[in-house]
């Protein structure tokens, strides 16, 4: 069964199934999806691609904590565990496993990833993970909860030919 996108709108919004909202008020998911996959196309990458490196390397940080990274090949990645759950807003029901994509826990961990030669940094909940593989959702402009995909690229050294778009 897929949920219609309104419905996942309204899920995302503030005070729904997060205090502070994947998307702000009066912010449409299919618009910010549509902005994102045209940025991801411009990049040449998808965000499959981006999801599947993200979580490659929180895999190899997996034993890392907060203050203490991991070091794999160009990257320090710092799990930072927290309490409670956030839940994919594309799940079934609230505090459910999503079952898009690669099986994906209702989490509140967060992350930090450090490329070790620019120094750039990526910040975000582990849930992003999969809403960027599974879903194409970076999150909502000014949400707390995004990740600009053309950082998440720079950062996980994915870049080609577009070293001077900004972020």
């Amino acid at each position: 069964m897929s949920l219609d996108l309104l419905e996942v709108e309204r899920r995302m919004q503030p005070g729904a199934w997060s205090t502070h909202g994947f998307l702000l008020k009066n912010h449409s998911l299919a618009e910010v999806l549509a902005n994102d996959a045209c940025t991801l196309a411009a990049l040449g990458v998808s965000a499959e691609l981006v999801g599947q490196r993200l979580s490659k390397l929180l895999e190899s940080g997996a034993k890392s904590d907060w203050f203490w990274p991991f070091r794999t090949g160009e990257h320090k990645v710092e799990i930072r565990r927290r309490r409670g759950f956030i839940t994919c807003p594309w799940a079934l029901a609230e505090f459910e496993p999503c079952a898009v994509g690669q099986l994906s826990f209702p989490t509140a961990n967060e992350f930090l990833i450090q490329n070790r030669g620019s120094r750039q940094r990526l910040e975000g909940f582990e849930l992003s993970i999969h809403l960027i593989r599974d879903h194409a959702f970076f999150g909502g402009k000014g949400s707390r909860f995004r990740i600009e995909p053309v950082r998440a690229v720079a950062v996980l050294g994915m870049q080609s030919s577009f070293e001077n778009l900004s972020f």
